[in-house]
């Protein structure tokens, strides 16, 4: 089967001896068994987020900042019982959403419960919630392109954004930003169609040219007053999911949308569709429940202040950085990677077609949002993931219709980007090994350069291929780029994964192993990573305070940092502390983009 959007001549690749493997041949029999049904394409689509995702996501340490302080916020809640704390350390925000929390604190109690080994110092279990998001935001997208496109094409919407290196990002990690995908995706997925939906009754002639008119009929029966109600529960019923696991972020990328299209359209009249008593309950249930959890909930147990206040001041969370507007542009080539060449190849043509019901809701969907958070002077990267699913579909879109057939197009050569952003990511993550840690994987490098082959392969036969089979090699490349940088080079990089040296360094103290429990501080060094790993909570503190804390007596060790050593030495000799020195623990901090050297001190005898 060939797509509409194949190449000039539409034959196989010149770079395969016939009668060879044909690698881009088979991935594409593949692309059209999943194309057959819906059955086929969630298949294929779990199947490709699987061996997107899957590499790295149990190997990979916790990642500093934010995964760490989330799980060892849940996995605070679980060993206190305190279901309505999201603080950690010292720190007042109280204002999180519970939702996330409390679906890693029961993956995580159940497999303590069936006695899993330190169930709790599991990273992976924690993220668990988050690659079965990730799967359901792919699966919102492909149902939500369906409102606009035909099967084939929104099969090849879900695959860009099941490839995308943010979705692989939001899918490994425990924290909640694959959950609000599939949140917006289900909502807007929901909109859309109630949108189309009002449009071709009340545009029925001006919508004929709309292809997506036809898959959003509204027959003015019991079925279609039904289905509408289906859809406006499935809308409420996403954003209720959003809120309660991200919290009030959520109904901004619903709002904006929705404001922009009445300012467009000059009517309201589609927001009639979208009414559902049973969705504002819904709504209305989780709004009260997080103000009564968050005004009458048990603040603090007994234990659960004690490890706070000996915890200390733990690093803060992402809070983004300073930029001017236009860096979310450039951002939005390494998150949707490495369909990104793609949006820009269909930017023009989308813009021309803008009038077109279909156009006109997904290009709401992304430029409200975008163009506002580009004017915040505050850059999160994740705020604009959320946009993704639309920039996908509109591609999709394109190619279904024709739009991209390559001709003479200039633009074409930004898909020579793929080889070369390919490059720079496998030699960085090897320079990384080699530099840092003076070591390199040998498993890794076929699966790099293998990688690299299929990148030039897409970008160099895409007059051959077309856009759609060059896209699909590309993604396959990556994927097996991938597997190698997350899979073997990642998490050999140990200078990167400090607090799990500690924590072994710990563990292997005489008392540590003679008592069974090790009582361990750190000054200069207050990553949460660190509390999650160990058993017991860490002091963090400074190189005073560590002094302090070894004067104290028993079974301890103290990582001092070495900014931290001068007044950890002067408080020492104030106090007439013995104290004996062990080997530097030398590494790499990504936070703060500088090399640390950590000391362990145990008292002397």
């Amino acid at each position: 089967m060939k797509s509409v959007s194949a190449g000039r001549s539409g034959r196989d690749a010149p770079l395969y001896a016939r009668g060879g493997l044909r690698l881009p041949d088979r991935i594409v029999e593949l692309f059209d068994a999943g194309s057959r049904s819906d059955r086929h394409a969630c298949l294929f689509l779990v199947l490709l987020c699987l061996a997107a995702l899957l590499p790295g996501f149990f190997s990979l340490p916790p990642v500093d900042r934010d995964e760490a302080r989330f799980a060892e916020i849940t996995r605070q809640m679980v060993e206190t019982g305190n279901l309505a704390e999201t603080r950690l350390g010292w720190e007042g925000k109280r204002t999180r959403a519970f939702g996330q929390h409390w679906v890693q604190g029961a993956i995580v109690a159940a497999a303590d419960a069936v006695g899993v080994p330190s169930a709790m110092q599991r990273i992976w279990f924690y993220r668990l919630p988050s690659l079965l998001a990730a799967i359901a935001a792919v699966l919102l997208t492909y149902w939500a392109a369906l409102a606009f496109t035909g099967r084939r094409a929104a099969l090849f919407a879900g695959s860009l954004l099941a490839g995308s290196v943010a979705l692989g990002v939001a899918g490994r990690l425990a924290v909640p930003e694959a959950a609000l995908l599939a949140a917006i995706a289900a909502m807007m997925g929901a909109m859309g169609r109630l949108y189309l939906a009002e449009r071709h009754v009340a545009f029925r002639d001006a919508s004929a040219l709309d292809v997506s008119a036809r898959h959003d009929a509204a027959p003015d029966d019991v079925t279609g007053r039904q289905r509408d109600r289906r859809l406006a529960l499935i809308f409420w019923g996403g954003l209720a999911f959003g809120l309660f696991a991200k919290g009030l972020l959520t109904p901004l990328y619903v709002v904006l949308p929705l404001v922009a299209l009445v300012a467009v359209d000059r009517s309201a009249r589609f927001l009639r569709r979208v009414r559902s008593m049973g969705g504002l309950a819904l709504i209305v249930a989780v709004a009260v429940g997080w103000f009564l959890l968050r005004r009458y909930g048990a603040f603090d147990t007994q234990e659960g202040l004690v490890a706070r206040t000996l915890l200390g001041r733990v690093a803060s969370d992402y809070q983004g950085f300073s930029g001017l507007p236009g860096v979310y542009f450039l951002l939005f080539w390494g998150l949707f990677w490495p369909a990104a060449p793609l949006a820009a190849l269909a930017a023009p043509i989308v813009w021309r077609a803008r009038r077109l019901g279909s156009v006109r809701f997904l290009l709401a969907w992304v430029l409200p949002a975008w163009l506002l958070f580009e004017l915040l002077p505050t850059k999160v990267p994740a705020y604009v993931v959320p946009t993704l699913p639309a920039i996908a579909i509109l591609v999709a879109l394109a190619v279904e219709r024709g739009a991209l057939a390559l001709g003479n197009t200039k633009l074409a050569r930004l898909l020579w980007l793929w080889p070369l952003i390919g490059a720079v990511i496998a030699v960085a993550a090897l320079l990384g090994l080699a530099v840092l840690d003076r070591t390199t994987s040998v498993l890794a490098w076929p699966l790099l350069l293998i990688g690299f082959f299929a990148l030039v392969i897409a970008a160099g036969s895409v007059r051959e291929y077309g856009i759609e089979k060059s896209a699909l090699v590309a993604i396959v490349g990556m994927l097996v780029s991938g597997f190698g940088v997350m899979q073997l080079v990642l998490p050999r990089i140990e200078s990167f994964w400090l607090s799990p040296r500690l924590v072994a360094v710990a563990a292997q103290e005489r008392c540590a192993v003679q008592s069974g429990s090790i009582q361990v501080g750190a000054a200069g060094y207050d990553e949460p990573s660190l509390a999650f790993l160990l058993p017991t909570a860490p002091r963090y503190f400074d190189g005073a305070g560590a002094a302090d804390f070894l004067k104290a007596g028993g079974c301890r060790i103290v990582f001092v940092e070495r900014r931290q050593e001068a007044r950890f030495a002067r408080r020492a000799e104030a106090l007439g502390l013995r104290i004996q020195r062990g080997a530097d623990i030398r590494g790499f901090d990504y936070n703060g983009l500088r090399e640390m050297r950590l000391t362990p001190y145990r008292s002397g005898s």
